[in-house]
């Protein structure tokens, strides 16, 4: 009995090869033939299931924001369930940062991804955007907290939200450059929400 192929596996499979070439050399470095080698099949298999470059980059972009969900979802889970509103921004903004080689990878990826849209003057607009659902989270939190008293009633949740994203944003770019440790990275973040969550002082 012949083997079943399971295609969307082999979907993935291609856009992990895609990732290894993207985080090393940029998005520019990303061809069809190039995949294929990285991931030791042949260019007609990759055309199959991507007819073109744009369809490959679309579908890496979508595994990207999945596992990003999936990397950072663990702990938010884990934090929403203190019912701590500081502990679940906290496992936003860290959850995002990268902790071992393959963290580092993905985020490589985002910001090659990142280059391009500078270059092009805005993300494309099947692209989903990360940093949006960020802000909106984070912003539903501190209001949560400002009910609470857990957080200045005078401070305006969207622009704090906005704040806090675009750190998290710079953290993760240096932690890739080693400006920072994913400790140092850490202990940045808790500075800033100790300075945010004081109890309504």
């Amino acid at each position: 009995m012949p083997k079943r192929v399971d295609h969307q596996e082999r979907r993935r499979a291609i856009a992990e090869a895609l990732f290894r070439i993207a985080a090393a050399q940029g998005l520019q470095a990303v061809t069809l033939r190039a995949v294929a080698a990285e991931a030791g099949i042949s260019m007609n298999l990759v055309q199959y299931y991507f007819p073109t470059k744009e369809e490959m980059l679309r579908f890496a972009w979508q595994r990207i924001v999945e596992l990003t969900g999936e990397i950072a979802g663990e702990r938010i889970g884990q934090a929403m369930k203190t019912g701590d509103e500081r502990a679940i921004v906290r496992a936003y903004l860290t959850g995002v940062l990268p902790t071992d080689g393959r963290g580092r990878m993905l985020a490589a990826v985002q910001i090659a991804y990142f280059a391009v849209d500078v270059t092009r003057g805005g993300q494309a607009p099947d692209q989903e955007a990360l940093l949006p659902h960020l802000v909106r989270a984070l912003a539903g939190l501190l209001r949560r907290a400002q009910a609470k008293g857990a957080v200045p009633a005078h401070l305006d949740p969207g622009l704090e939200a906005d704040t806090l994203a675009t750190m998290s944003a710079g953290l993760l770019t240096g932690i890739l450059v080693d400006a920072y440790t994913t400790e140092q990275a850490t202990k940045i973040v808790d500075y800033r929400l100790d300075g945010l969550f004081t109890g309504g002082r």
